[in-house]
């Protein structure tokens, strides 16, 4: 079957090409969609001050475990979708697409209506200091109201790349992120609406993504066109899709509930440090944008070989991607260690010799352990991608113990140097479990072929 959009076949020629042409835009992507986050630190910083910042990142640990869950369970949704399409079996991938959005209506239903009953109980449960807390939740309560537009984003973004077209869902997300741009300015300066201005903009920026990505999708994949029987007699197929969702949301849930034990830390350090540890992280997102493509490249990747029987390239295009992040490492990290300082200083607009101090700290120890999170995220995403549905949330498990003993154990023994170690000491943990896991089974996939 000639399809009409644009998709692209892994299961054949040379790997490193391939990966790269699949790669490169999801890292694009990835810096957009780090803008979103960036401009609003930005601008709030410097339209508004620290206390914005502040405010907005008091309940960033949140809004990452909100999302992280969507986008897991997305992700868990399409890997049936990416199969068929490596099998070439077309009604098989539209089927999955009809089942993977009937499971992304009934979690927006149920995740909105729960978040929103419990927002005040997760601000004090990592601590939100008392004088951000009113601010810390008007942004969370605009952000839960649209995790519709997030979730719907991330399941179309999630198709294309399932059939291997990774610049669509680029070419929307840099419409979306300089409308985010321009509706920051305008909501957070002349109309004075303060942090739920930079809520409400990162909302509607994704609405839009949502539009255009639907309507691209409808004209150019009409194999993809959903029909009504494909709603019906479905129970089988979602029973397959639901626990690959489910695995890859529990994962990556247990790894934002991690981030919400550091955060928690973190907000008992003070504002100082909310500001820091901040301002760190939206620059240390810039530099795991290698990490993050060939990730999700490598869980296509595999997705696709998986599907045609082709176990021996999985291992050798995962063995490519880490080689090539490797490389991309040693860059990254040159710049943090010369630039951290005066990015964080750029960043937030402070006036803090100890804001700036500890956030260049932080880059130099995390950054230069991304090459450990490349190999957890690469090795954890490809397995989920082989339907390996425990593996990966016993690594993120294992993660969310080690940022559990930074933030309990180290923080009180050495204060902010202890959320410096947080995540380098989770990768190195998680990525050693994962590569053994994967050599298990690969192993045992290689014998069931041949037996």
């Amino acid at each position: 079957m000639k399809t009409k959009g644009r998709t692209l076949d892994m299961t054949s020629g040379a790997i490193l090409p391939l990966m790269l042409q699949f790669a490169i835009p999801v890292m694009l992507g990835h810096l957009f969609q780090n803008m979103y986050n960036l401009v609003d630190m930005t601008i709030a910083g410097h339209a508004i001050g620290d206390y914005a910042i502040a405010a907005i990142s008091a309940s960033s640990a949140l809004i990452m475990l909100i999302n992280a869950t969507a986008m897991g369970f997305n992700t868990g949704n399409t890997i049936l979708i990416s199969q068929a399409f490596g099998a070439k079996d077309y009604d098989g991938a539209r089927r999955s697409f009809a089942g993977a959005v009937e499971l992304c209506a009934m979690l927006i239903v149920v995740a909105t209506s729960t978040l929103l009953l419990v927002i005040d109980s997760l601000l004090r449960l990592v601590k939100t200091p008392a004088e951000l807390l009113v601010d810390a939740k008007s942004y969370l309560l605009i952000m839960v109201i649209g995790l519709f537009a997030t979730m719907f984003y991330n399941l179309l973004a999630g198709v294309f790349r399932a059939v291997g077209n990774s610049r669509i869902p680029l070419v929307f997300l840099i419409v979306s992120s300089l409308l985010n741009v321009g509706l920051d300015i305008l909501f957070m300066v002349p109309l004075n609406m303060g942090v739920s201005g930079a809520a409400l903009a990162t909302v509607l920026a994704q609405l839009i993504s949502v539009a255009l990505s639907g309507g691209y999708l409808y004209v150019n994949y009409p194999w993809l066109r959903i029909r009504k029987e494909d709603f019906l007699h479905n129970g089988s197929l979602l029973k397959d899709m639901l626990p690959m969702g489910i695995s890859i949301s529990v994962s990556n849930a247990l790894f934002a509930v991690g981030d919400l034990a550091v955060q928690g830390a973190v907000n008992g350090l003070g504002a100082d440090a909310i500001v820091s540890q901040a301002s760190a992280n939206k620059i240390k997102s810039f530099c795991i944008t290698p990490s993050i493509g060939m990730a999700n490249t490598c869980a296509a990747f595999a997705a696709q070989n998986y599907g045609a029987g082709k176990l021996d390239r999985i291992s050798k295009g995962i063995k490519t991607g880490i080689l090539f992040n490797i490389a991309c490492n040693v860059v990254t990290y040159a710049v943090v260690f010369f630039l951290g300082a005066p990015l964080i200083r750029f960043i937030t607009n402070t006036d803090s010799a100890q804001v700036v101090a500890d956030g260049a700290l932080m880059l130099k120890i995390v950054c230069a352990f991304i090459f450990t999170q490349t190999i957890v995220m690469v090795y954890r995403m490809s397995l989920s991608s082989m339907k390996c549905k425990v593996i990966p949330i016993i690594g993120t498990a294992i993660e969310l113990v080690s940022r559990c003993f930074s933030a309990w154990v180290l923080v009180p023994m050495l204060g902010f140097v202890g959320i410096c170690f947080a995540e380098p000491l989770s990768w190195v943990i998680s990525g050693a479990v994962m590569v053994i896991c994967y050599i298990w089974v690969i192993k045992k996939a290689r014998r069931n072929i041949a037996a």
